[in-house]
């Protein structure tokens, strides 16, 4: 039976969402989540506090653990399928609301978002029947009425493809069993649909218009932490290579985060900067963490945020769930607080090693050809050392002894990963 969160912590990130502060609410969220990872009161909060963070992507995932965890939440569901209509997902927004309907089926907005689901599909007669459950009798009857025009002379169906989606411009209604409700969605206009008459939904009952918003910048690109097992899974070969890293990491400073200078872009915030020191035997040291007196590591504390990334193509930010990760420390960029870590050196070589453990976000500066080996216990590896990137398991990387004629320095016992770099 999973405990009860914090109820200190879900107590102050109630009023941290009251008040807008939500960078900080998040942080006590995770904090709450830590003893009952599965408490679906706390992810409701975190998933709204992502929402709000305009962290659609992250957002999501979360419903997808409230889902998993309660399968018969049809509040959890139709949200997850509200945030991925807005990501452009109709093929996970579609099953989400179809659930969300069969298990409430009284669920008027509900009704509504599968109805734009399936209208970008142009799936018109099914789109059309969801509105009507909905009771917008007045949208179904526009929507009928543009895929005529769109194909004259031929009755709509289900079966027969119809427009790829008339262009709902008002956006879609606010989803409820939030608190404070999601602002209302605006959906993308169709691409290559051409003499398409416009379709508009009504406006809600006593909403008035608000006015077109002031200009804004775009919003910047949040780089997404890959799973260590798909990052892993990738360079063995087994799953697809994984796409260049977009965008920056935006790390929130709850206990601390550690950063090295050339990653950092920018610092929101009460944040305060220190130089980071090597950590042994779970104490802090003198010795400054870092292997280039150019690119020294700093230790953020305080309350905010700050924004890292590496060179284009050569970086990539790796969440880790109770796994245990050893990389070479020159190939970090920045790891959180959350994590336990330890410095130290593979035996007899001097190599300077990080190693991970827990749950968090590590960012690691990556070669392109960076590749994975397995080793079993029964048959060790050899590697070169200036190859060696890190390893994953239980392995024991040390000195191969004095081996003549042989291109090697270290010897991997045990089972697990190593991790290399295929070229310097």
């Amino acid at each position: 039976m999973t405990a009860a969160p914090s109820i200190s912590h879900l107590a102050s990130a109630g009023e941290l969402v009251a008040a807008k502060k939500f960078d900080e609410a998040e942080a006590a969220i995770l904090r709450a989540l830590d003893g009952a990872p599965s408490d679906t009161k706390a992810l409701n909060l975190l998933a709204l506090v992502r929402y709000k963070l305009g962290r659609l992507a992250d957002a999501r995932d979360t419903y997808r653990q409230i889902v998993a965890a309660t399968p018969q939440d049809a509040d959890a569901r139709r949200n997850l399928g509200l945030l991925a209509l807005k990501l452009g997902d109709v093929e996970e927004a579609l099953p989400a609301l179809e659930m969300a309907v069969r298990v409430a089926p009284t669920d008027a907005r509900a009704w509504s978002y599968l109805g734009y689901a399936f209208a970008k599909r142009g799936e018109v007669v099914e789109a059309a029947a969801a509105f009507r459950r909905a009771g917008q009798d007045a949208l179904a009857v526009e929507l009928e009425q543009a895929a005529k025009a769109q194909r004259p002379g031929r009755r709509a169906s289900g079966t027969q493809p119809g427009p790829s989606g008339p262009e709902l411009a008002r956006g879609m209604p606010k989803p409820v069993a939030l608190a404070p409700p999601l602002p209302p969605l605006v959906s993308e206009s169709p691409s290559g649909v051409r003499r398409q008459r416009r379709v508009q939904p009504p406006p809600p009952e006593a909403e008035v218009p608000a006015p077109a918003p002031a200009a804004e910048p775009p919003a910047p690109i949040e780089a997404v932490p890959v799973p260590l097992v798909v990052f892993v899974r990738a360079r063995l070969g087994r799953a697809q290579a994984l796409p260049a890293t977009r965008g920056a990491l935006r790390l929130t400073v709850a206990d601390e985060v550690h950063v090295r200078a050339d990653a950092v872009l920018a610092g929101t915030g009460a944040l305060h900067w220190d130089r980071g020191v090597r950590r042994a035997q779970g104490r802090l040291t003198s010795e400054p963490l870092g292997t280039s007196p150019a690119q020294p590591f700093f230790r953020l504390t305080g309350a905010g945020a700050v924004w890292v990334a590496g060179a284009p193509d050569r970086w990539l930010p790796v969440r880790l769930a109770d796994d245990v990760l050893y990389v070479r420390e020159d190939r970090v960029l920045a790891f959180e607080g959350a994590l336990a870590w330890e410095s130290g050196s593979v035996s007899d070589t001097g190599v300077p090693m990080l190693q991970f453990r827990g749950k968090g976000t590590v960012a690691l500066e990556l070669p392109r050809d960076a590749i994975a080996l397995e080793v079993a216990a029964d048959s060790p590896a050899l590697v070169s050392a200036p190859r060696l990137y890190g390893w994953v398991g239980r392995l024991v990387p040390h000195a191969a002894g004095e081996r003549d004629n042989v291109p090697f320095q270290l010897t991997c016992d045990g089972e697990g990963i190593v991790l290399l770099e295929a070229a310097g």
